[in-house]
């Protein structure tokens, strides 16, 4: 039991010492108005920017959100 509980404490804190990922470049952002809705809890989103070309729905309630038109 102690090395599970050993092993879980060395997980969180590699876990918790991860770098932060670089903020986008703001040549790189995309103005969009693109809106989505949460199919499980009913939640809705607007989207403004995007990096790249096309906008991934995001994801809620650990589903993909559907694109409201």
């Amino acid at each position: 039991m102690g090395v599970t509980i050993l092993g879980f404490g060395i997980w969180m804190v590699r876990l918790l010492a991860r770098p932060v990922p670089p903020e986008p470049d703001e040549a790189d952002l995309i103005e969009v108005a693109v809106d989505y809705h949460c199919t499980v809890c009913g939640m809705r989103l607007t989207v403004t920017q995007v990096q790249g070309e096309e906008a991934k729905p995001p994801r809620h309630c650990r589903e993909e959100m559907e694109l409201v038109l």
